[in-house]
């Protein structure tokens, strides 16, 4: 049988120049390999969300997390019980994932944020060289959201035998929402490093004490080392 991996891809940020509310650029590889069925806990979470009320939500965690679109009239309750749900419904996911995370400067050329978002794929695939050797097909999804993105990845993969799925939807795939919900936690994490956190984030988590203990820890055990 054929050893197939998928690879969820979401990013944040953009390639432009350096805005003081937007300062980083982050890409989450989330992995599945794909002989690891999860046939059966999709179908137990889409149960488990019709029977609270939000049968085939669509999750979008920025925005949740700041009230934003379909969340603008949600209370904070409400969202964190959508958020809970997506959460323990990816820790019990067979995944893991690699966020990797640039930090822009004011004096940062988009040729320069290519270069070192590049070298960080790079090192990150040579390391996990083995792992990915060990599968006959990788499979990208990709919602072809940016360009240069497209391009690195194009480029960097293009040693193993990789079909790539362009212009993909995140609506249809679970995995590409909790691709989503780690690429904004970790995210807030750098904030929270960083001591810049935003209010919305605050007034969503109540501190970060508590965003790092009920929210990021469980993930760290799905995050692939360097």
């Amino acid at each position: 049988m054929e050893k197939c991996l998928s690879i969820f891809i979401d990013e944040s940020g953009d390639f432009g120049k350096y805005d003081k509310n937007s300062p980083y650029y982050l890409v989450t590889f989330l992995f599945h390999d794909q002989s690891n069925d999860i046939s059966a806990r999709i179908d137990n979470f889409e149960n488990h969300l019709t029977q609270i009320g939000y049968k085939g939500h669509y999750l979008h965690t920025g925005p949740l997390i700041r009230r934003e679109s379909v969340y603008e009239y949600m209370i904070v309750d409400e969202r964190a019980r959508i958020l809970n749900s997506f959460m323990r419904f990816a820790i019990s996911l067979p995944i893991a994932y690699r966020t990797f995370i640039v930090k822009k400067k004011e004096s940062m050329q988009p040729f320069s944020l290519i270069s070192e978002l590049s070298r960080q794929i790079q090192e990150f695939l040579f390391a996990h060289s083995k792992m990915f050797e060990a599968y006959d097909k990788i499979i990208v999804y990709y919602d072809n959201g940016q360009k240069q993105l497209t391009g690195i990845i194009a480029v960097l993969m293009n040693y193993y035998n990789v079909e790539f799925r362009h212009s993909v939807s995140p609506k249809k795939y679970r995995l590409f929402q909790i691709a989503d919900l780690i690429t904004t936690l970790e995210l807030v994490n750098m904030k929270r490093q960083e001591n810049a956190i935003g209010k919305s984030e605050l007034h969503f988590f109540g501190s970060m004490n508590k965003f790092y203990k009920d929210y990021f820890k469980s993930l760290l055990n799905k995050r692939l080392p360097d």
